[in-house]
């Protein structure tokens, strides 16, 4: 694992790029630019923070996030891979996967004049034969790459998600567009398949696995914002909010922040999962921009 000084030393930008320490051992990024500033935890290549100039953060993070190695952060954009949910065929594997609980290395830091670039990578480990890097581009809006790439002899499968949590007002309050007329399933109870019709709502628990390649808008009317959620190579998109009953139950969500985020997630998940030969790669890309009303 790297260390704060190596970081410090090694990929530290004057005045763009530099590293603290959340807690003895548990290294951040921060990014701060002309466009937007940004915090990224080595634990999980996770980003935790993601702020355009002059406006309200875009991405949420809970107040009783854990900053803790081997902990799921609450919030952001976890890296759900190489599995979505449970693990298939074993349960003693964590939920989404490694990834997001693992200490990446960064490997690069770059500032041009329209941003940010920083990569990180993440070995495969005993599971798989699959090794993984992520690139962000911090800017006016930001962009993430999810590369997988297959280091064995034989074929891989795998799922992957960008778990996004997006800042809003008021999730009651608050619209999807762009899924109408795709098929999804409901996986609150017992899961059941339907087809969107109009935006998505949120007037309670929402727990949705879509098959769509199609970008989506949320509408947050009491901020006066759309976030603009647009990508490639990505047949699934997630849609969630736990709801006051479930949210309540969640030891790392504050009870008032229930209703402040919404999560419109992108990715390969289920039947829309990824097979790769030896040698081949897949790339996942996002990004994310805001309109302003």
């Amino acid at each position: 694992m790297q260390t704060i000084d190596q970081l410090n030393q090694t990929f530290s930008i004057n005045d763009e790029v530099w590293f603290e320490e959340v807690s003895p051992g548990y290294p951040i990024v921060r990014v701060r630019n002309a466009s937007a500033e940004a915090t990224i935890a080595l634990n999980g290549a996770h980003l935790t923070n993601y702020c355009p100039l002059n406006e309200t953060p875009v991405i949420f993070t809970s107040n009783a996030a854990i900053y803790q190695a081997g902990k799921p952060i609450r919030g952001g954009i976890p890296v759900c891979w190489p599995w979505f949910n449970a693990h298939p065929s074993d349960d003693s594997l964590p939920a989404h996967g490694y990834a997001r609980i693992h200490f990446w290395n960064l490997e690069k830091t770059e500032s041009s004049q329209d941003g940010t670039r920083l990569v990180f990578s993440l070995a495969a480990q005993n599971h798989s034969k699959l090794a993984v890097m992520l690139e962000f581009h911090i800017g006016k809006d930001l962009q993430l790459a999810l590369h997988t790439i297959n280091t064995g002899k034989s074929r891989e499968t795998f799922s992957e998600a960008l778990h996004s949590y997006f800042n809003v007002s008021d999730s009651r309050k608050s619209l999807v567009h762009g899924l109408d007329g795709d098929p999804y399933m409901n996986t609150v109870g017992q899961e059941s398949s339907h087809q969107q019709i109009g935006p998505v709502a949120f007037p309670d628990e929402v727990d949705r696995i879509y098959h769509s390649e199609h970008q989506v808008t949320i509408d947050d009317p009491e901020s006066q914002r759309q976030i603009v959620v647009s990508k490639s190579n990505s047949q699934s998109t997630i849609i969630w909010n736990p709801g006051e009953k479930k949210g309540a139950s969640l030891s790392d969500l504050q009870n008032d922040e229930i209703f402040r985020f919404v999560c419109a997630e992108s990715g390969n998940v289920r039947d829309q999962s990824i097979t790769l030969g030896p040698g081949e790669n897949h790339i996942l890309l996002l990004r994310i921009a805001t309109q302003i009303q």
